[in-house]
């Protein structure tokens, strides 16, 4: 199965032994500039997994490129090489190769708020930072330049097989290499031979400072996805460049800027695929190509019709370390897929999570490698995300796992905001751990409330009792006294709405996450004209980043209106929006109410002998309830027989 993918490929010396590769992804488990045990453990775990290629997530060459400093490994550290060894051995320990990303962040370093200012070819202030950055000085500019060689040399001394340029995503390279940017009239701006001036002097040093065998790679973005930004035409000439240079083996090809490249769920797979092609085809060098591929079937496919030699993957490895043996290996089934949410890999709250996979920032839990003395019984009431992984983890490890579940389907609240446009990916994670629990013969059984007289019996045959029930929809607002009013759920379930279309009022009394817009984008599919109202000062803050950007273009383009810092009120037979900072309200006519506000935890089953989980603890995100039934189910049993 997969044979393309699964082929071998020879990179520069190097023989690979699939053409997957692990993209580059920083885990903010780094100390000081210097990866720690962790992030090693993270090398391991994907090089075990069975991938050919893994670059490491990038690795800053100079100090002004993160003056923050901490969170980045520091290539240009002595003090880097030690630990960086252990990271390459771990992957040549399981027949991976391994190189290292090397970047400056340019004027993306965000310089000012550690009281030094970020630096860039010209005074383009990003979006991102409060000021303009300092413009580098020739001096300055060999300075730089000579910090590339010197990382370059410390990864090789290291055992690493190469490196690769961050040339991509509105970093230092690319910020020279773009006239919206880069606005010198030097030797290192101008026309685009004066632009590309600092990738070649940089590519020159890292030559000199390495020896024949390594291998040097770019990364470039075909599309940057801004205005005035590069697009594919750029591209091609600038890969024709490195090309005819004869001293670069691969290029990597990508979309985007910083905030835009990592692609959420809402949009297309496998983007840059056709641009790869254009790129392979133009310069006959070898192209890696990735961006939301999520599947051995989709590399397959990118290898066997030619749009690319190499198929990156990040977070689908982030989500399923195993993915490549598990694909070569034709258990599809068991794959855990990665569903796009960006909601805890892009957080790095403190480091690198995931909302599907507990071991990631976390490590593997010793409950599962530790032998159980015998296996106990184990009963779960609630089959959504916590529950459905509690027992799988149970199961695992060799116990006898009972599954309850009121409902007719399991995946609880998750499977209700999967009905929600954009969002059907949520159901893979529900689908996966249905899978996984069957696959493990856990004792599911479905449309079975369990009461509390029911636990009692229960508990009579039982060693552990996990409940993972859930919450509920926070109480009516007092406002909607006397008022129909419906909540997210209402909507997302399909309650009766008024006969016709008029406006929808969907008030979020809550954080300005993704409920709130899942109603809102459900009821303008079905042709609503939708009002978002919130007290915040801003429009979903708690939406990730990446997919801020696309949810506001989409609901802009369905002609929602959006007002914030505004509270929602009752006022006579109607509603009004009061100014949260004053002023006085101003009365609107909806056909239609939607107020969200936090969800509520219920308890009637008592504490005695139960271990609680996911959000009958605390409404929380599907993460924490993954991270909570992970936990669990790794330790029971661990502290008694």
């Amino acid at each position: 199965m997969f044979d393309h993918a699964f082929s071998g490929f020879r990179l520069r010396g190097l023989e690979l032994r699939n053409r997957l590769v692990s993209l580059p992804a920083g885990t903010s488990l780094v100390e000081g500039g210097l990866p720690t045990s962790g992030d090693v453990e993270h090398v391991e775990r994907l090089a075990e997994g069975g991938v050919g290629l893994i670059i490491t997530g990038a690795a800053v060459v100079h100090p002004s490129s993160y003056p923050r400093g901490g969170k980045l490994v520091a290539a240009y550290l002595e003090e880097v090489v030690p630990p960086m060894r252990h990271k390459a051995e771990a992957a040549h320990r399981h027949g991976a190769f391994m190189i290292g990303q090397l970047v400056h962040l340019g004027r993306e370093g965000i310089g000012a708020e550690a009281d030094v200012p970020s630096v860039a070819p010209s005074a383009v202030r990003t979006a991102r930072d409060a000021y303009p950055p300092h413009v580098l000085t020739s001096d300055e500019i060999r300075d730089q330049v000579d910090a590339w060689g010197l990382s370059a040399r410390h990864l090789e001394r290291a055992g690493l097989d190469g490196v690769e340029i961050h040339a991509a995503h509105g970093y230092l390279v690319a910020q020279f290499m773009s006239s919206a940017t880069n606005l010198r009239t030097d030797e290192h701006g101008g026309d685009l031979a004066g632009r590309l001036r600092f990738l070649d002097e940089v590519i020159d040093a890292i030559r000199r400072e390495t020896g024949p065998d390594f291998v040097l790679g770019v990364r470039l973005s075909a599309e940057e996805e801004v205005s005035g930004g590069t697009g594919i035409d750029h591209c091609l000439l600038v890969a024709e460049h490195l090309a005819a240079r004869g001293d670069v083996d691969y290029l990597s090809i990508t979309h985007g800027t910083r905030g835009s490249y990592v692609k959420d769920s809402t949009g297309p797979d496998a983007v840059a695929v056709e641009s790869a092609a254009r790129v392979r085809a133009a310069t006959g060098l070898p192209v890696l190509v990735g961006q939301r591929i999520r599947d051995a079937g989709t590399a397959d496919t990118v290898v066997r019709t030619g749009k690319a030699d190499l198929v990156g993957m990040a977070r689908a490895l982030i989500a399923d370390p195993e993915l490549p043996a598990k694909s070569r290996d034709s258990r599809l089934d068991e794959v855990r897929s990665c569903i796009g949410v960006n909601q805890d890999c892009r957080a790095f709250d403190p480091h690198l999570h995931c909302a599907v996979n507990a071991e990631v920032g976390r490590g593997r839990h010793p409950g599962l490698t530790t032998p159980i003395d015998r296996p106990r019984e184990v009963h779960v009431v609630g089959a959504g995300p916590a529950g459905l992984e509690a027992a799988r983890v149970a199961a695992l490890r060799g116990h006898r796992v009972t599954l309850y579940e009121a409902a007719t389907s399991t995946g609880g609240a998750l499977r209700l905001a999967a009905a929600a446009p954009h969002r059907a990916a949520l159901l893979d994670v529900v689908d996966h751990l249905e899978r996984e629990v069957r696959r493990l013969r856990v004792d599911v059984h479905l449309g079975a409330p369990i009461s509390r007289d029911d636990l009692v019996e229960i508990h009579g045959i039982a060693d552990d009792v996990v409940l993972a029930t859930g919450a509920v929809p926070g109480p009516a607002p007092d406002a909607a006294a006397g008022r129909r009013v419906l909540s997210v759920e209402d909507v997302l379930a399909g309650a009766p709405v008024p006969v016709g279309r008029g406006t929808a009022l969907v008030y979020d009394e809550s954080d300005g996450f993704w409920p709130v817009f899942n109603a809102a984008e459900s009821l303008a599919r079905s042709g609503w004209s939708v009002h978002v109202a919130t007290a915040l000062t801003a429009c979903a803050p708690r939406v990730p980043h990446e997919s801020q950007g696309p949810l506001l273009t989409r609901l802009a383009s369905g002609g929602a209106r959006v007002t914030i810092g505004h509270r929602l009120e009752a006022s006579g037979d109607g509603w009004a929006l009061a100014p949260v900072f004053g002023g006085p309200p101003v009365g609107v006519e909806p056909d239609l109410v939607v107020w969200h506000r936090d969800r509520a935890v219920t308890d009637s089953f008592g504490s005695a002998g139960l271990v609680r989980i996911g959000d009958c603890v605390a409404p929380r995100r599907i993460g924490h309830a993954i991270a909570d039934g992970y936990r669990v189910g790794a330790s029971l049993g661990l502290t008694r027989s």
